[in-house]
């Protein structure tokens, strides 16, 4: 069988012999780990350049909810308290029906 070979598959070849592990500075690996050993620590901030962001923490969320439900438990006391006033001053349960339904009845009397 014969060897048939191009310049451009030696050259390719010749390329891949000369190939060199990559490597890294004599010191990299102290550092890593010396920075990775800070973060754990807390000696470093994770993004300080970040900016502010809102903590949605549990804490947060709940005191809101928390907010939420009591302005809308006194705005339904409000409109319960302003319903009961007017359905006691009217006196037939016709027009108590009607009111409920948001209808008027004129009465022919």
């Amino acid at each position: 069988m014969e060897k048939k070979s191009t310049p451009l598959v030696d050259e390719h070849l010749q390329s891949i012999v000369r190939m060199q592990e990559a490597g890294t500075d004599d010191f990299f690996y102290t550092r890593l780990k010396a920075r990775m050993l800070a973060r754990q620590s807390g000696g470093e901030k994770d993004n300080p350049q970040q900016g502010w962001s809102f903590p949605l923490k549990p804490v947060w969320v709940v005191g809101t909810l928390a907010l939420l439900l009591a302005v809308n438990g006194i705005m339904l006391a409000q409109q319960f308290k302003a319903k009961n006033s007017t359905m006691t001053a009217s006196s037939s349960s016709l027009q108590n029906f009607a009111e409920s339904y948001d209808q008027t009845i004129t009465s022919s009397y």
